[in-house]
């Protein structure tokens, strides 16, 4: 920080950034707004850049500027949305004041940003959750037309190989709608591209961090896919200082309430910045429960206790993620008599 003289804040938007620029006194010396392209930008903050420190807040614009800046080796960081909105009004011009003047205080709140390699599976992974809705969604619209026009199915679950046998048959025997049809061949492109995307963060994750994978497929309920579920949202597992701070990322513990000297048990977060995190924990916690394991007995006692099935599954997320931070630091596998 001593050789930081300036201290830019930008605030970046989709079209329009706006920029201000302090020096170590807390003065202003220039502020305005530019597209938000780097190739605008940079010319204009270009005399202040080699001593500075730059602050951005997170955005779906942000990535692209971050990157850039980083290749030129300026040293930039990004706030952390969540905790900014709780000190800054909404007012661009005063956002960009505010993000300058946390900078030069030391008050910026950092946000993570993920490598590039790390940013690629998590789109990788939200692309194959996008896929996995849609298909849902056709699921959902193929059944109600079968009910709308009385056909009967086997009595088995919907999409199984034997149910799918069936639906064959019924659009083999005779005219059958084009909606189906073209409903049908949707499915069957969303199956097979599902799978594809499977291989793919799969081979993806093995490729560059294979020692991680491996030790997280060595815990209970993790198949082949999930630990790249865990790799894309927890890697690298340093700058989680406890098992508990990684709990409280993945939304499995309750989050408390503090009112004057009171301090009350919440409930668990129903939504979470890593719900995707959470959703594979749950995945692999509801695989546990039909385990004859330590873990998947402990499922079915907290079930029976609590009679609700979601709580038996979060206090097995809850264990997972300190058994996932066990064996992610101390580089050992699984085994169920060491955790």
């Amino acid at each position: 920080m001593k050789n930081i003289k300036y201290f830019i804040g930008l605030d970046v938007h989709k079209e329009k950034t706006s920029y201000c620029v302090r020096d170590r006194l807390g003065n202003i010396l220039t502020e305005a707004e530019a597209a938000t392209l780097y190739s605008e930008l940079e010319p204009r903050l270009k005399p202040y850049l080699t001593a500075s420190m730059i602050g951005l807040e997170a955005s779906t614009s942000h990535y692209t500027l971050y990157q850039n800046f980083l290749r030129n080796n300026y040293h930039i960081k990004v706030a952390n949305t969540i905790q900014l909105r709780q000190l800054i009004a909404k007012n661009d011009k005063l956002d960009a004041q505010r993000l300058s003047e946390m900078l030069r205080l030391g008050t910026f709140p950092c946000s993570y940003i993920p490598e590039e390699k790390i940013q690629h599976l998590r789109s990788l992974i939200q692309m194959r959750h996008a896929l996995m809705q849609e298909k849902v969604r056709c699921n959902n619209r193929i059944q109600a037309f079968l009910d709308r026009n009385g056909v009967m199915m086997p009595p088995c679950k919907a999409f199984s190989k034997k149910w799918k046998h069936a639906l064959m048959q019924y659009m083999g025997a005779g005219n059958v709608s084009t909606e189906l049809r073209y409903e049908y061949d949707h499915y069957v492109y969303l199956e097979k591209t599902n799978e594809q995307a499977d291989q793919e963060i799969i081979g993806y994750t093995k490729t560059y961090w294979n020692q991680e994978y491996q030790l997280l497929r060595s815990i209970t309920g993790f198949g082949v896919l999930l630990p790249c579920y865990i790799i894309a949202f927890v890697h690298p597992i340093e700058r989680f200082l406890s098992n508990r701070k990684l709990r409280r990322y993945a939304g499995v513990i309750p989050v408390a309430k503090e009112s004057g000297d009171t301090t009350s048990k919440g409930r668990i977060p129903k939504t979470t910045s890593k719900a995707l995190l959470r959703w594979a924990l749950v995945q692999a916690a509801n695989t546990i429960g039909k385990t004859n394991t330590r873990l998947g007995r402990y499922y079915r006692r907290k079930k029976n206790q609590k009679k609700n099935t979601g709580i038996a599954k979060i206090a097995v997320a809850s264990t997972l993620v300190d058994i996932i931070y066990k064996v992610l630091t101390t580089k050992k596998p699984y085994t169920s008599s060491a955790c």
